[in-house]
């Protein structure tokens, strides 16, 4: 089944009940697009004063991006941060500004489809194939000059950012945030709730079949082998896994599948829940724990 589609174009045999429920997706799926596409009017400047150019960049696979670059005190360590789906550079700026007090300069992206960067060329829209997206913030932060990256995502952002990640050599460290998905069995369940969310609508049967419309887009034969193998790679650098405990598009339990079997002993890995915090909202619900982690990880990442 196909992740967009027009009602009228199902068969004219098709139940009055499959009908709506096409429909409720449908509907959410072109609210969610035209949300994700328009770029918010706020600026780092106006929300938390902070100081910002903006910035293109061209991944390896042609995709133009957009991009804020914020300055730091750090010269040795720059972060490359990536939103979840659905959201864009704006959405993380209160992750900008936590890395800004901590004097670390940040390189944020709209990704591919999102806010004012380009949309994929046709059949490059993958979770995996947005891994470029991380790839050339990467790039653009090494051309600045800085030795050491630290890689930030959340959601999708987290998958694309692990697997655009693992393996280089100048990576210090990563955090991860509300994700990623083991799997696109379960990415695919939660993303649908919360498209439905833009219609408050809660119609399981609805949900369900926009589950179905959604995973054959996600590659979910080759997404688990990418995203296992990119954090087995990732086993030997420090990371914070970040979730909230009210996260219903990837639950805690649902993300704990990788982080539980794949930590290594010694502390490498951090990890930290937010009670109360939704998907996506742990920073903003509990800044206080969630800065103390951090304030871990640069101890774990060390000086030059």
């Amino acid at each position: 089944m196909p992740f967009r589609g027009d009602p009228k174009d199902l068969p004219d045999w098709t139940p009055a009940p499959l009908r709506a429920r096409w429909s409720v997706g449908t509907t959410a799926i072109a609210l969610t697009l035209k949300r994700m596409r328009t770029a918010r009017r706020i600026r780092p400047d106006r929300v938390f004063k902070l100081p910002y150019e903006d910035v293109r960049l061209t991944t390896d696979d042609g995709v133009s991006l957009s991009g804020w670059y914020i300055p730091g005190e750090r010269t040795d360590l720059t972060a490359v941060v990536h939103h979840h789906y659905g959201g864009q550079k704006a959405t993380v700026l209160p992750w900008l500004k936590l890395l800004h007090d901590k004097g670390i300069p940040a390189l944020a992206i709209d990704g591919r489809g999102h806010g004012t960067s380009d949309r994929s060329p046709p059949g490059r829209g993958s979770f995996i194939k947005r891994a470029a997206d991380v790839r050339a913030a990467c790039d653009e932060v090494r051309r600045r000059g800085t030795a050491r990256i630290l890689a930030l995502g959340q959601s999708m952002g987290a998958a694309t950012t692990a697997i655009g990640v693992a393996g280089r050599s100048d990576l210090a460290g990563v955090i991860l945030d509300s994700g990623p998905a083991p799997e696109m069995g379960t990415a695919a369940w939660g993303l649908a709730g919360n498209l439905m969310e833009t219609q408050r609508e809660k119609d399981a049967g609805a949900r369900r079949l926009l589950a179905l419309r959604i995973l054959p887009g996600t590659e979910p034969g080759r997404y688990p082998f990418a995203i296992w193998r990119a954090l087995l790679k990732l086993r030997g650098t420090p990371l914070l896994w970040v979730h909230g405990g009210k996260d219903r598009v990837i639950e805690r339990r649902w993300a704990s599948a990788w982080f539980r079997p794949l930590a290594p002993r010694g502390g490498g890995w951090t990890q930290v829940e937010v009670p109360g915090a939704d998907h996506v909202r742990s920073l903003q619900t509990d800044r206080a724990s969630v800065e103390a982690s951090v304030d871990g990880l640069l101890e774990r990442i060390g000086p030059p």
